[in-house]
């Protein structure tokens, strides 16, 4: 499937994407090398901002579009004007409506072809049954939409048993093989911003993941990359904000400095 399809499968998913701001910001996704501990992980960079990089320092941050990689030694720029362009943020931070099942398959992009066990986030507002509650146990949602369940590894079936942390009913939910997203049964379990609620794998009661909601406002969600990230990481859905870097960088691929 080539970047193009694949970002229109998503649009069809989850509607079209809102126009990207001018404005650039960017936010460092992982760093390594001499200067590492002057770029750690969720730094935000303003536009503008001179990164001075040693030999051997490689710097990947999430810009206004998408990932870019800077490798020293060198002098870089987050730039006020970005030329490169991609509607993958925005489709990706649409609110959902009674989302599609996704399964995983062989996506091709820029960076090659995926292989069908490394299923692409259709969505940042999902609830990793195996990480979710990394990074600060939180899971963001726009108000009115709906959350997918999400899961990295498809090889087999589970069933997995939602229901609030503090006690009361549960739900039982099928994820067949090879399916990577189902929509969360919010006619059986509701969703309510400030609860905290529990996933727990059915064959193996120690795989337990918690996290709380956070309900975002619809009209404040931004559609580039970077503030989205940003927004994110400062509501503390570390684990969505991962979702946001593995889709843009695996679909649209990563810019060189």
């Amino acid at each position: 499937m080539t970047m193009r399809k694949t970002i229109a499968a998503i649009a069809l998913l989850l509607g079209t994407g809102a126009s990207l701001p001018v404005l650039a910001q960017a936010v460092v996704v992982r760093s390594t090398g001499p200067s590492a501990a002057q770029y750690p992980p969720g730094k935000r960079l303003p536009s503008g901002t001179a990164v001075a990089l040693r030999g051997g320092d490689v710097v990947t941050v999430l810009d206004r579009v998408g990932t870019r990689v800077l490798k020293g030694a060198g002098n870089f720029t987050i730039e006020t004007q970005i030329t490169r362009t991609s509607a993958t943020a925005a489709l990706l931070a649409r609110s959902l409506s009674m989302p599609q099942a996704v399964r995983a398959g062989a996506v091709r992009g820029e960076g090659g072809t995926l292989p069908s066990d490394a299923p692409v986030p259709v969505s940042v507002w999902l609830a990793d049954i195996d990480k979710a509650g990394a990074g600060g146990a939180r899971v963001c949602l726009p108000r009115g939409s709906d959350l997918y369940l999400w899961r990295g590894n498809t090889q087999a079936r589970r069933f997995i048993w939602l229901g609030e942390a503090d006690g009361g009913g549960t739900v039982r939910v099928a994820m067949p093989m090879g399916t990577a997203g189902v929509a969360w049964p919010k006619a059986m379990l509701g969703l309510a911003e400030g609860h905290h609620y529990r996933m727990t794998d059915e064959a193996d009661q120690t795989k337990s993941v918690e996290f709380e909601l956070v309900m975002l406002d619809p009209e404040a969600v931004p559609a580039d990359a970077a503030s989205l990230g940003t927004l994110l990481l400062d509501n503390g859905c570390k684990a969505q904000f991962d979702a946001l870097v593995d889709a843009v960088e695996r679909i649209d691929g990563t810019a060189g400095g």
